[in-house]
C-alpha cells in the first residue's frame, strides 16, 4: 500500500526529497506542523540528527527533547523519535556527553514516555523506517491477526510489547528477547548470530527478527 506523508516545512529539503523518492509514498504535503517532523496518518515522527539529540538532551542548545516528545504523545495516537546517525559517533561529538548517558536517555524516553527511540544510520533509512511505521499502523490489522497470547497489556514494558508485535514472535520469545535486550537500541545492535543464541530462537527466526527491526521484507 502507499501512504500520504506530511513534512514540516522547517525540515531540510533533503528530508522532503527522501520522502518523495520513497516507493511507498503517494504524495507529500509540506507545511508547518504543530508537533513532529513527519506525519503519516495517526503516526507522528520526530527526526533528530545525532548532534541535535545530544544537544537537546543535555539542554545545551535547540528545542527540549522531552517537551517535543510530550507534544507528540498528545497530538498523535502513535509517536516515535528517530535518530539520524551512528550511536558509535557520540563520543566523538564536542558536547562532553558520554555515549552511556545518551543510551540511558533513549531508554528513559522509550520506557517512561512510551515513545520508542530508534537509531537510523542514514537519512534514507530513517525515512524508510518512518514510512513503514506509518504503513504498519494504517494497514488493516486483519491481514495478520494477532495471536491470542500476544503481549498487549500496557503494564508490560514498551520494548517487550514491541518485540511481541514482530511477526512470528509470541509472548515467550518476546520475554526472552526482553530479558536479553531490555531496550530497542540494544536489540538493534545485536546481529543474527547473537540472537540465535537465545533459547527458542534459531537461525531463521533470528534473521527474521533482525530484518523486521530494519523494515526489510
Amino acid at each position: 500500500m502507499t501512504v500520504s506523508v506530511h513534512v514540516d516545512d522547517r525540515e531540510p529539503s533533503s528530508v522532503v526529497e527522501a520522502v518523495r523518492e520513497h516507493p511507498d509514498v503517494s504524495d507529500v504535503d509540506v507545511r508547518r506542523l504543530a508537533a513532529a517532523d513527519v506525519v503519516v496518518g495517526s503516526v507522528g515522527v520526530e527526526r533528530k540528527t545525532l548532534r541535535d539529540y545530544v544537544n537537546g538532551v543535555a539542554a545545551q542548545s535547540g528545542p527540549d527533547v522531552e517537551r517535543q516528545v510530550e507534544a507528540m504523545s498528545e497530538a498523535f495516537d502513535h509517536a516515535y523519535l528517530l535518530l539520524e546517525g551512528d550511536l558509535a559517533d557520540v563520543d566523538a561529538l564536542p558536547t562532553g556527553v558520554s555515549s552511556a548517558a545518551i543510551r540511558g536517555s533513549m531508554a528513559s524516553i522509550t520506557a517512561r514516555r512510551g515513545v520508542p527511540v530508534i537509531p537510523c544510520s542514514t537519512l534514507p533509512i530513517l525515512v524508510d523506517v518512518a514510512v513503514r511505521l506509518g504503513r504498519k499502523h494504517t494497514e488493516d490489522p486483519s491481514r495478520r491477526p494477532v495471536s491470542p497470547g500476544a503481549v498487549t497489556s500496557r503494564s508490560e514494558p514498551t520494548a517487550k510489547r514491541m518485540y511481541a508485535c514482530i511477526e512470528g514472535i509470541g509472548p515467550a520469545i518476546a520475554t526472552a528477547l526482553y530479558d536479553a535486550y531490555p531496550s530497542v537500541e540494544a536489540l538493534l545492535a545485536a546481529d543474527p548470530v547473537e540472537l540465535a543464541r537465545i533459547d527458542g530462537i534459531g537461525e531463521q527466526r533470528a534473521q527474521r527478527i533482525h530484518d523486521a527491526l530494519r523494515g526489510i521484507e
